[in-house]
């Protein structure tokens, strides 16, 4: 019934996967209390940065991976650089949000990709578990992104802003609607495991207890912060670590196996390497905390403003300050830098590719 399997080893999955998430949201919390609004700000491009940085050396530095996605590796960063600079210069407000929502279907890949992996190194689960699984991510999620105050206020907020018509009713008709179908897929989840036994399958516990350390974060943090960086500190902090160690890790095993051909890659892997692919991070980091050393705004050439937002007293929403609007924008900023990593990892990363399991 029961079978475990690991994505590196038990002791470290145990660090990385399963107790790393309790560990960010006690330093975004420490965060909160202790430091002021830029330091908090810095640390978060901090974390972001160095895991783009993993996913270029993934795409890019892997012969295999280029020749196999030439095409998509040009032409998407194009289209993409298009893309955001008339989104910053036309649309600010409007590019925050697409790419928001990018940047949470990311999110929620990363950690089914992660389970997909579990599942896959214990050979549990039905064929159509894939399926099943990647539902309760899309519907816990969505239930965070619905309910919790910190996304609930921007979106409630955004409709208001564009005159969508809206009502106190109707809100909590859409909240009530999603704890409905939350609970109905919980019940229906429970039956694939109930047919999963059924039908001679196995479960790979190590892979719920992952699943259960992520949305501790996601849930804990939304529902205890109303803002946006700190969450942000607390998911990149655990999203981009975990990302970080599993492209060394993929890698690594690619050149223990001898698997793909020799790039700038497997200069980095191997014993004595792990140095130089650290140290190609920080210094990308450092690169881009260069180009943007002065204050967002003019790094946007003037062409973005923070618009204001009105209180919206009927659902308790307070007016939106410059100070929340320049956190909202420099997380924009972020995020914009992060299109081509989550454009990219649509792709390079799929666990059912032969590819893909070369390197697992």
């Amino acid at each position: 019934m029961f079978k475990t399997g690991y994505i590196l080893n038990p002791r470290q999955d145990l660090v990385w996967f399963l107790l790393l998430p309790f560990f960010a949201v006690a330093m975004a919390l420490g965060f909160q209390a202790w430091l002021p609004y830029v330091a908090v700000a810095s640390i978060n491009l901090w974390i972001t940065i160095p895991h783009h940085y993993a996913g270029w050396v993934r795409s890019y530095g892997m012969p295999d991976v280029w020749e196999r996605f030439k095409d998509r590796l040009i032409a998407g960063p194009i289209a993409i650089v298009a893309f955001t600079v008339l989104g910053l210069q036309y649309a600010p407000i409007t590019l925050l949000l697409l790419v928001t929502a990018w940047d949470h279907q990311h999110s929620v890949m990363q950690q089914h990709g992660l389970a997909r992996i579990y599942d896959f190194k214990a050979k549990a689960g039905l064929k159509n578990t894939r399926r099943v699984d990647l539902g309760l991510h899309c519907v816990l999620y969505a239930y965070m992104f619905l309910n919790a105050p910190m996304f609930r206020f921007l979106w409630i907020r955004e409709l208001h802003r564009m005159q969508v018509p809206l009502s106190v009713d109707f809100i909590n008709g859409v909240l009530v609607f999603s704890q409905v179908v939350l609970v109905g897929y919980l019940i229906f989840y429970g039956y694939h495991l109930w047919r999963t036994v059924q039908e001679g399958g196995v479960i790979n516990p190590v892979k719920y207890a992952f699943i259960g350390a992520s949305y501790f974060l996601w849930y804990f943090v939304s529902w205890h912060t109303n803002s946006i960086l700190l969450y942000a500190v607390a998911h990149r902090l655990m999203h981009g670590v975990q990302y970080i160690v599993m492209v060394y890790a993929f890698m690594r095993k690619s050149k223990e196996k001898g698997t793909f051909r020799e790039g700038l890659w497997s200069k980095m892997t191997g014993t004595g390497n792990l140095r130089w692919f650290l140290l190609g991070g920080v210094a990308y980091a450092v690169l881009f905390q260069l180009i943007i050393n002065r204050p967002l705004d003019e790094f946007g050439f003037g062409v973005v403003n923070f618009a204001p937002y009105p209180a919206i007293p009927e659902f308790g929403i307070p007016a939106l300050d410059y100070t929340a609007g320049y956190a909202l924008f420099s997380q924009m900023m972020i995020y914009t830098y992060g299109l081509m990593h989550y454009y990219l990892d649509s792709f390079i990363w799929k666990v059912s590719d032969k590819q893909t399991q070369k390197g697992l």
